[in-house]
């Protein structure tokens, strides 16, 4: 009995802990948002997570094809998490609102940005965009895509 006793109090003490790492969902509405040309962002369903995409003012371009983008100063990827959802308007303010309160913010380290150029349905153009080999760390955590399928956007003349 004592020896059983030692085994369980043993297995207490050297049980894994997988510590406080949370996973994020990664779950986001199909629309790709805009604020501007150069501030693209899907939120999940309730607006709490959001990935903002920024880019520089003449990536969206007219020109037809494909272009890849090396994450940089000029684009950039941010993931954030909210108390509470954001409003429409939330990105497209010159000063950050107070409320709601950014609970997790992690920045994209690595990834590329592929940009496929075609013509709009009705007039301008759509921009398909998806980011491979996407990686963002904080501190302990890293979080990593082979391919993620930022969405498409469409954006008439």
């Amino acid at each position: 009995m004592k020896k059983l006793l030692i085994f369980f109090i043993a297995t207490l003490f050297l049980s894994c802990n997988d510590g406080d790492f949370d996973i994020p969902a990664f779950d986001f509405e199909t629309e790709v948002t805009t604020c501007g040309e150069f501030v693209l962002y899907r939120t999940n369903q309730n607006k709490t997570e959001v990935i903002v995409l920024t880019l520089d003012n003449d990536v969206l371009g007219t020109e037809i094809g494909e272009e890849s983008i090396n994450l940089s100063s000029t684009a950039t990827i941010i993931y954030r998490v909210f108390d509470e959802g954001i409003g429409s308007s939330y990105f497209c303010q010159d000063i950050p609102p107070t409320s709601p309160t950014v609970l997790k913010e992690l920045n994209a380290e690595e990834g590329t940005i592929y940009i496929t150029t075609s013509e709009g349905a009705t007039s301008g153009y759509r921009y398909n965009i998806v980011i491979n080999d996407l990686v963002f760390i904080d501190g302990k955590e890293r979080i990593s895509f082979t391919s993620f399928d930022f969405g498409e956007l469409e954006i008439a003349d």
